[in-house]
């Protein structure tokens, strides 16, 4: 504990004491004790201590191939430790030797995917770096990213701990930081090819099987009964291959078993699923495979991600910085660091609290500005955000010609640039109607003169805890009187463009268990109503899907712990949302507070109704980033629906959008232009 703490100097005589005390009890090349000699050349590496650690090192490898054996795990890390200590000396031929006979055992030992073999070859490859080998590093780290892509999705699928699990990953490997960082030192093809690879198939990987698995179970003609099982089985054997590799000793013939069988599956879902073919695609996707599909000439994508750079020397990583792979349809990739992730977050708050135009520039500049030459070619501009970005305003940002980013090009937000490949695949049937929400009367339940009062939602402590923060920080939530009317117009503008009977839930009507029951998938969602995000103060870590929700029906009742006939609390959890029946949804609106916000995870960018819309087969969400009033927010709903709906066929979400929110800068009416009322809207684009 001490050492993990960095507090060495109280951990010294702790392992000093243990290692007498077992030399006298167990002799001194029992396995026990050279752990104990292992666990004190650790901490002098740890240190710095290399001249004291290194007999230690020694002296302990050879008692373990003499007891042990040359393959035994035990003296593998005792392999790896030395090979580690001469890396950190700068002894990089000593290294490499010793870095190669550890992988080979650990792949015969463990298998080529679990994560000590894994690691080892990061390690391995280090040390090629420092050989000035970086073609060889390269070879090697190629073929570790598909088998770690792999594993990376085992782990991500079935984790429980989910911050828990991806905080484990990321550490385990820093595969992609190593990637990264070799790149930007060697922006040569090969190198860039590898890179774009990473960035464009690592991120969202558990949001994305998540949607795709839930949309084969979902599911209901008899002909898809075998897909349905088939996906049922697959899932299942993902998570058993993960809880194999994980095990520490684990079993190969096993471990080959069940692989076998789930190639077995996946090649005869590829056989009768033309969805799951397309699925595979995506999730390989390739550079050409997504600069396919990008709008000829001066179309791009700028992918981010957030990375830690990482010094070959010492082997150590430096703080977040941010990455952006600038892809072009036509033209050269790039990959650029664009500097600290802590400065921007600086900026990036500070712009939430005050929106103000001088705050807007500085935080272009500071994460946009030695791109700008480059990104101001291209309309449009898709950005796939990270992190904290995702919860960013791209379009209030001012360029350096003194204009809103929005206003200089189009701007187009998807989650990851494979989505580009996924969205041209999903044809919409003929068109559905439009179900709109507003006027929420949070008071009542409906139904029931008296509400039964009982814990709601009992079947997850999780949500009981959650729903005791939502009371504790909101209190209740307040009627908000102009959303009954947007619901009409919103209704009414829909109505008139299609023709088509759509439906408004009003007051106790807009029921938690009426869209949970929703038999048939509207086309349009719209949602005007609370929102909430109850942040990290909660305590609430392992289960990020309940931190945010919408307030429905009966709400402040549910905050009180009492529930309707029908169970339900009126409070409607991302975690809950993703159940619902919105398969082909074209677009879910939030027209609420905070509804953008969620869980902040390295992994898997943003958490909350967003990723749970789109799990639940919604293809477009438009959120809001900031809470607004329900005025403005009718106001502009109103103006973007007529918007959208205007014309021979209705318009380009993404371009309705657009023209929206130009229409609010270039309004007469001071209060409009302000970013405030125009700005908190993003479109994120999907499959």
């Amino acid at each position: 504990l001490y050492q993990a703490q960095g507090r060495y100097r109280e951990a010294e005589p702790l392992f000093r004491r243990a290692l007498a005390v077992r030399e006298k009890m167990l002799g001194p090349e029992h396995p026990n004790t050279l752990t104990s000699i292992n666990n004190l050349a650790f901490l002098y590496r740890a240190q710095g201590r290399y001249g004291e650690a290194e007999p230690l090192f020694r002296r302990v490898l050879a008692a373990s191939e003499k007891v042990l054996g040359p393959e035994h795990p035990n003296t593998l890390t005792s392999v790896n430790g030395l090979a580690l200590l001469y890396q950190n000396q700068g002894r990089y031929g000593e290294a490499e030797p010793l870095h190669r006979r550890a992988l080979a055992a650990s792949e015969k030992v463990f298998g080529p995917e679990h994560p000590l073999t894994l690691q080892v070859q990061i390690n391995y490859t280090v040390a090629l770096v420092n050989l000035r080998q970086p073609k060889q590093a390269l070879q090697l780290l190629q073929r570790m990213e598909p088998r770690l892509l792999e594993r990376a999705a085992l782990e991500l699928r079935h984790t429980r701990q989910e911050a828990v699990r991806r905080l484990f990953l990321t550490s385990q490997s820093h595969f992609q930081d190593v990637v990264l960082t070799l790149t930007l030192s060697h922006p040569e093809p090969e190198y860039l090819d590898l890179a774009a690879k990473v960035m464009l198939r690592w991120k969202q990987i558990q949001g994305e099987e998540e949607a795709f698995l839930a949309r084969l179970v979902r599911r209901r003609s008899e002909q898809d009964t075998e897909i349905r099982e088939l996906a049922r089985q697959s899932a299942e054997l993902r998570r058993d291959l993960s809880h194999l590799a994980n095990s520490p000793e684990p079993n190969a013939d096993l471990l080959l078993k069940k692989l076998n069988e789930l190639e077995a599956k996946e090649i005869r879902l590829a056989q009768i699923s033309r969805e799951f073919n397309r699925h595979l695609q995506v999730r390989s996707a390739s550079v050409n495979d997504v600069r396919h599909f990008l709008p000829l000439d001066r179309g791009a994508l700028l992918e981010l991600r957030q990375y830690r750079p990482g010094d070959f020397k010492t082997g150590k990583l430096g703080e977040p910085h941010w990455a952006a792979l600038l892809l072009p349809a036509a033209g050269d990739l790039s990959l650029h660091d664009l500097g600290p992730v802590a400065a921007t977050q600086e900026w990036a708050q500070k712009l939430q609290k005050t929106h103000a135009r001088e705050d807007a520039v500085a935080l272009y500049s500071q994460l946009f500005g030695k791109l700008d030459d480059k990104l101001k070619r291209y309309d449009p501009l898709y950005i796939a955000p990270d992190g904290f970005l995702s919860l960013l305003a791209f379009a209030e940002l001012v360029t350096p010609d003194g204009r809103y980013w929005i206003q200089r090009q189009t701007l187009r937000q998807v989650s990851t640039g494979r989505h580009l490949i996924a969205a041209y695949d999903r044809d919409l049937d003929k068109p559905k109607g439009l179900l709109a929400l507003g006027g929420v009367d949070y008071a009542g339940f409906g139904a029931a003169k008296e509400p039964t009062p009982q814990q709601p939602k009992p079947t997850d402590q999780n949500l009981t805890v959650a729903t005791r923060a939502v009371s504790n920080e909101i209190g209740q939530f307040k009627a908000l009187a102009e959303t009954g009317k947007e619901a009409e117009e919103v209704k009414n503008a829909y109505w008139s463009y299609w023709n088509i009977p759509s439906q408004v839930w009003l007051g106790a009507d807009a029921s938690e268990s009426r869209l949970k029951t929703l038999a048939t998938p509207p086309r349009v969602l719209h949602l005007a109503t609370h929102g909430f995000y109850l942040g990290e103060k909660s305590g609430i870590v392992d289960r990020p899907m309940v931190l945010s929700g919408l307030a429905l029906a009966g709400a402040n009742q549910g905050l009180q712990g009492k529930a309707g006939p029908d169970g339900e609390d009126g409070i409607l959890y991302a975690l809950e949302v993703q159940d619902l029946n919105l398969e082909d949804t074209e677009l879910v609106a939030l027209s609420a507070c905070d509804t953008g916000k969620g869980a902040l995870d390295y992994a898997e960018g943003v958490y909350g109704l967003v990723r749970a819309l789109r799990t639940a087969g919604a293809r477009n969400v438009l959120m809001s980033l900031w809470p607004l009033g329900d005025r403005p927010a009718r106001e502009f709903m109103a103006r973007f629906y007529r918007t959208w709906l205007n014309g021979p066929k209705p318009k380009d979400l993404a371009l309705a959008l657009r023209e929206t929110q130009l229409f609010f800068i270039e309004d007469e009416n001071p209060s409009l232009r302000d970013p405030k009322v125009w700005a908190p809207y993003a479109l994120v684009e999907g499959p």
